[in-house]
């Protein structure tokens, strides 16, 4: 056997690093970098025996290679799956072959009748059928795509193996690859399109993921343009439900092997994962919410079947309207069971897993809580905070019920008389000296789309109202009078040319006024 190292430097300060200028691997020769290991080559690769790279999710370790040159002959990475779950994967090499993959007893990936538990993404589909799996005959002589992300399960906890060659440029992925309706910022493509994509890091190296890891270049700061505004952010699978990661988390480096989801602006987009980026492991990256002093309040919401939250976290340089990168938009909006918020100011009408807030005036914010449960269904509120200023707690209003209560202290338990479908009656208050009564709120008025053809006005106050819609340029559309109640939907005329309009309520005398765009 011969392994032949050509380097102009060699570390040894640590040996889980080796610093080369030339790797060679000769015939025969077995090169092995280790779960908590890496190696560096600053010009050229060539692998004519075996280069291994090994992952081990006890550890929560991933071993790195890392070439700035070329390239030739094959490496293998063995991708540990801790369990029989679905995971997201991509294929840290280029050219793998996903029969060979399939059948390869090692990789003990699951069957069921002719098809694989290895499905690729079609957004076009309907929600249940977006899963598209191989069977024998549609994997023949079809490679995994390098920087795309598929679904597989394994019968058993194990290694994936992957090998193929290995990517040392730039990799970039269309996304998505169907000719579906582009999306734009209106509310009815917020909740009827589906833009969503699946790719996954093709090195097989970490990269970083968001500002908190690399402030400079990092995979969502460098796709910014071609993901939507709402939705910046990965899409993370931890086995049992999806973890929004964006510049408001921890850092997060991603994964040799490890695949997510995203949300392009249109049909078409060029994901791009950049080769300068690549680092080795800096610490574990299975564990989703690690220590932090940001400021953060994560409120769950329990059936008693299944728990939901949703998160707030507060920085210096946030708004309460939109805070692209750092605000997320919800991944998937139909189902049945669910709990988001939505923007303190200027709510485009849409639900968001994570706020960010300015970390000042706590007391001034107040949060529309959006609910979705059955009828007659016990729904249960609890809270968990962290950083947030001594003795401020969280108080959870229901408008109605019309109560205050401090779940910073203990839980809170509704039995729900109607189903519920957004937001309108439970809202979210901080507080240092507590909150006695709801006389002492403020007025929260929300006035957004659900469609082109419905505008919806959650408020407060309640009695008389009027609402009146106005060109850009003035002139009077519509108007409308009604009784003002925790949730209000009014009909906005079909014959509404495209465009911008203003949007006037008036109660109790008093004026209010917001924009909508009608698509």
């Amino acid at each position: 056997m011969m392994i032949r190292i050509l380097c102009l430097v060699f570390c040894t300060a640590m040996t889980n690093m080796i610093w080369s200028q030339d790797l060679h691997v000769g015939s025969g020769g077995s090169f092995f970098i280790s779960p908590d290991a890496f190696t560096y080559v600053t010009n050229d690769i060539n692998v004519v025996g075996d280069l291994i790279v090994t992952s081990d999710t006890s550890t929560q370790k991933s071993g790195s290679l890392i070439v700035k040159g070329t390239a030739t002959g094959e490496i293998t990475y063995e991708r540990n799956i801790p369990d029989a779950n679905w995971h997201l994967v991509s294929a840290p090499v280029t050219s793998q072959p996903i029969g060979a993959f399939a059948t390869n007893t090692e990789n003990a990936v699951k069957t069921q009748a002719l098809l694989y538990a290895i499905g690729k993404y079609n957004n076009a589909n309907i929600k249940d059928a977006r899963w598209e799996h191989y069977t024998a005959a549609t994997a023949s002589g079809i490679n995994f795509v390098n920087g795309k992300g598929y679904s597989t399960s394994r019968t058993a906890a194990g290694n994936f193996t992957f090998k193929g060659g290995m990517a040392t440029a730039d990799v970039s992925v269309t996304i998505p690859e169907n000719s579906i309706t582009p999306f734009v910022a209106s509310v009815s493509e917020i909740t009827g399109s589906h833009v969503w994509s699946v790719v996954g890091n093709p090195y097989p190296s970490f990269l970083p993921a968001n500002n908190t890891a690399n402030g400079t270049s990092n995979v969502l700061l460098n796709n910014s343009t071609i993901l939507d505004q709402y939705k910046q952010y990965i899409n993370v699978w931890n086995g049992s439900t999806y973890e929004a990661i964006n510049h408001s988390s921890p850092a997060y480096y991603i994964a040799p092997g490890q695949a997510f989801m995203v949300d392009a602006v249109g049909n078409n987009q060029s994901f791009v994962f950049s080769e300068d980026t690549q680092a080795p492991q800096l610490g574990a990256t299975a564990v989703f919410y690690r220590a932090t002093t940001t400021p953060e309040i994560i409120v769950y919401l329990s059936n008693g079947t299944e728990t939901k939250k949703t998160t707030l976290r507060y920085f210096n340089t946030s708004t309460n309207g939109l805070d692209v990168g750092y605000d997320a938009g919800t991944f998937d909006t139909s189902f049945p069971f669910a709990i988001d918020t939505h923007l303190v100011s200027d709510s485009p009408g849409m639900d968001f897993t994570i706020q960010c807030l300015p970390d000042t005036n706590y007391e001034d914010t107040i949060v529309p809580l959006s609910i979705k449960a059955a009828a007659n269904e016990t729904i249960t509120f609890s809270t968990e905070v962290a950083g947030l200023p001594d003795g401020l707690e969280v108080y959870l209003e229901d408008k109605e019920a019309r109560t205050i209560t401090n779940i910073s202290t203990g839980n809170h338990q509704v039995v729900l008389g109607e189903s519920l479908d957004g937001i309108g009656r439970f809202y979210l208050h901080n507080s240092v000296n507590g909150i006695l009564s709801t006389e002492d709120l403020a007025s929260t008025l929300n006035i957004y789309k659900t469609s082109n053809n419905n505008l919806r006005i959650t408020s407060l106050q309640e009695g008389p109202a009027t609402v009146k819609i106005f060109s850009v340029l003035g002139k009077e559309v519509t108007s409308s009078s009604f009784q003002m109640k925790t949730v209000n939907d009014i009909a906005i005329p079909n014959h509404l040319a495209k465009g911008i309009y203003i949007v006037q309520l008036i109660t109790n005398e008093v004026k209010q006024s917001r924009k909508i765009i009608i698509e």
